[in-house]
């Protein structure tokens, strides 16, 4: 049996995406600079902080730790038969457990203390949000992972991660020189802050969808919401006709895109149509959303908040071919979504590629596409739109052949690398706020004006968040929306690129 190191000698895993901001580098190094005057004597060399209270792993020769995390037995050498190694392996779902994800973060920390996240809106490097690592991997388009190499031993600290979504676990045990599947439905991103770490996400709410209830149906619990501010992760701020919570929240424009400052607050902004051109917008407005995009934002906008970006200092960056109103196709009937899977210059798009596949692993496909209520047309994007990145179109069959149902461009516009996103929907998730709406048609006939009771020009109603949601099952695009809110809310992958691990930094001997 020939003593085999991780990678021939013994390392750590330094795991983040190939995406980074501000030209900042994604790879750190653990420890010292590899070898030379901070190698420890005898063979022994310490990663992170030993030590009870720091929670480091310290490592002796022979692989196992002179002092460790608390609890923690074992090493990371890999005392394997030729061909064989360590591995830890499963699957990573939603808070709810309902669907797997994917492009989350798994791997063994170097110390069982994580660091705290940074909060608000930012344009760090990915690096910046993962501390040391032993050994990681991304999950895929299943949510399954295998992560190599990794350390052996009791009590084995495990983290999944994506962005400022963060849960951390312990193994009771990691066996040497073989696989340690997890079990099923053991492993998910946190329903609330003491299971773990979540992002702050900005909710402007709106008369004609109900995004702010898709989260809870996610499996963020209810205890996360507040009006405006506050100790909870959602945060709620009512738009034209939408709902609120209780006590009332702020308005969305006098609290929320008022000012650069207030939307730098949160890591992710979804903004949900109001029925009409978003209301008490104006070029200012639009100037702090450009500027907390490009400094590192993230925004989902449905439907009418094209408003948004038909004109100000969105107006000039070409993102879309812009027809205002309602531009409904046809809300008594579905149609066909494709997933767009290539790039503009022909060359694969591995996002799509694994949103067309994640897709259909959730069950949310028909005939290998994605149905689609409540369809709208008010974006065309071509090649000529070139910030800009298609992800579902309508089907060529449909009365709106092609028409951009979801589409991206990554902020600042122009700039490589880039720091933010940007989404634009052109379709409406579902009806809410109403503890009995069922989703979508055929349970109902067309889709509801949620600010109004009984259906368009019927009494206003708004409803109360989270207390008045629905909690049906998510519709095929509801699980759509899913995959694009945890997009947003991870470290940026530029478009074209994919989420894999770096490559591993030695640790000093």
């Amino acid at each position: 049996m020939t003593r085999k190191m991780l990678h021939g000698a013994m390392t750590a895993l330094v795991m983040v995406t190939a995406a980074h901001c501000s030209g900042s580098s994604n790879d750190f190094k653990s420890g010292g600079t590899g070898g030379g005057p901070n190698t420890p004597p005898n063979g022994q060399f310490t990663v992170g902080t030993s030590g009870s209270s720091g929670g480091g792993i310290s490592i002796g020769a022979d692989g196992g730790p002179t002092s460790s995390v608390p609890g923690y037995t074992g090493g990371v050498a890999q005392d394997c038969p030729s061909g064989e190694s360590t591995t830890i392996s499963g699957t990573v779902y939603d808070p709810s457990l309902q669907d797997p994800l994917y492009n989350v973060t798994v791997y063994v920390p170097v110390s069982a203390t994580l660091p705290a996240l940074p909060s608000g809106a930012s344009c760090n490097s990915c690096a910046s949000l993962y501390p040391p690592i032993l050994a990681s991997t991304v999950t895929d388009a299943t949510g399954h992972f295998t992560i190599p190499n990794a350390p052996w031993g009791k009590n084995v600290p495990l983290v999944v991660q994506t962005g400022k979504w963060r849960m951390q676990f312990t193994l009771p045990s990691v066996t040497a020189c073989k696989d340690n599947p997890q079990a099923d439905k053991s492993l998910r991103l946190p329903r609330n802050k003491t299971e773990g770490n979540l992002p702050d996400i900005a909710i402007s709410t709106g008369g004609a969808d109900s995004l702010e209830c898709l989260l809870l149906r996610i499996g963020v619990d209810a205890d996360e919401y507040v009006g405006g501010g506050g100790a909870g992760h959602i945060h709620i701020f009512t738009g034209n006709k939408g709902a609120s919570t209780a006590p009332p929240s702020p308005q969305s424009y006098t609290a929320l895109w008022d000012s650069t400052a207030d939307l730098m607050k949160y890591d992710v902004v979804v903004l949900s149509c109001e029925g009409s051109e978003t209301s008490n917008l104006d070029d200012a407005n639009r100037q702090s959303l450009s500027d907390y995009a490009g400094a590192g934002g993230r925004v989902f906008a449905s439907h009418f908040h094209y408003a948004w970006f038909n004109q100000g200092v969105f107006g000039a960056d070409n993102l879309a071919t812009w027809t205002r109103g309602e531009q409904a196709v046809d809300d008594t009937r579905s149609f066909p979504g494709d997933v767009v899977t290539t790039l503009w210059s022909g060359q694969a798009f591995p996002e799509g590629q694994a949103l067309g596949q994640w897709l259909g692993v959730v069950g949310a496909l028909t005939n290998g596409q994605l149905p689609i209520w409540f369809a709208r047309h008010n974006a065309d994007v071509s090649m000529a739109n070139t910030p800009s990145q298609p992800w579902i179109t309508l089907d060529k069959s449909t009365p709106a052949p092609g028409a951009t149902e979801y589409f991206s461009f990554d902020t600042p516009i122009g700039t490589s690398p880039a720091c933010g996103r940007v989404v634009y929907s052109d379709l409406h998730v579902s009806g809410g706020p109403d503890k009995n709406e069922p989703g979508v048609p055929p349970d109902y006939p067309a889709m509801p004006m949620l600010g109004m009771r009984g259906g368009r020009g019927g009494e206003p109603v708004a409803g109360i968040v989270p207390s008045g949601c629905a909690s049906h099952p998510l519709t095929p695009q509801e699980k759509a929306l899913e995959f694009m809110i945890f997009d947003l809310s991870s470290c940026l992958i530029p478009v074209g690129k994919v989420a894999v691990p770096a490559s591993p930094a030695p640790i000093p001997r």
